[in-house]
């Protein structure tokens, strides 16, 4: 007889577009591997066990694209992989820019590999203490990290409000609310991404009026002038 409670309305708290450039500064001040992860979940999307599944198999950086398929998870002591929230599989289409920096990531990888005798192989986790890279990041060592950096640099945030950032640029800059959905993983056709972003949306929208508004001239009636 009892019924669910509702849950209470996401309120994302996407850090600005002068924070962004100033936590992005500082995680490549630390060391270009770190200023790769946090450029690659600002410009996707990705959820922290997303990010830390991915492997240089994924990418293709000649057509420029991601397939997003595992997520990398740490409960109880024990490190696992699995599929991702949704279940399904989907594929991220990158900037040039973004595939300079993945491209310039896997040159350090390599020289990494080289310098102790391993041969680099497209199975290796892109985010690695190891220089095997057979094991990623611990996921709440990458959260921890995330909130001490921008901590220092006077910020509030934390890791997920990068994928909160992604997904507010986009709306804002009038992409269509499926196809952000869509490099989210989010279900149900735009519906969880309009739920969690409606204040963006509706941001949105109302530029879209203003745009539209100021295209036209509206025409005048007979007798007008003399009112």
């Amino acid at each position: 007889m009892a019924q669910k409670p509702r849950q209470p309305v996401p309120q994302p708290n996407p850090p600005t577009v002068e924070q962004a450039g100033q936590i992005l500064a500082a995680a490549w001040e630390q060391d270009e591997d770190w200023g790769t992860l946090v450029w690659l979940v600002m410009v996707t999307g990705l959820r922290r066990a997303e990010v830390l599944g991915l492997r240089w198999s994924h990418f293709d950086l000649k057509g420029r694209t991601l397939k997003v398929q595992r997520n990398y998870l740490r409960a109880r002591g024990k490190s696992y992989e699995k599929s991702t929230k949704t279940h399904q599989e989907r594929r991220i289409s990158l900037d040039a820019e973004t595939v300079e920096v993945l491209k310039e990531h896997r040159q350090r990888y390599e020289q990494i590999a080289k310098s102790v005798e391993i041969k680099p192989h497209d199975d290796a986790y892109l985010f690695s203490h190891e220089p095997s890279r057979d094991r990623p990041y611990h996921p709440d060592a990458v959260s921890h990290r995330y909130a001490n950096m921008c901590a220092a640099i006077g910020i509030d945030s934390h890791l997920h409000a990068l994928r909160h950032y992604s997904a507010t640029e986009l709306i804002t800059a009038g992409v269509d609310l499926r196809t952000v959905a869509g490099r989210l993983g989010h279900g149900g056709g735009g519906a969880t991404t309009l739920r969690v972003y409606a204040a963006w949306v509706g941001e949105s929208d109302r530029n879209a009026a203003d745009i539209l508004g100021s295209r036209i001239t509206r025409p005048s009636r007979p007798g007008r002038e003399q009112l």
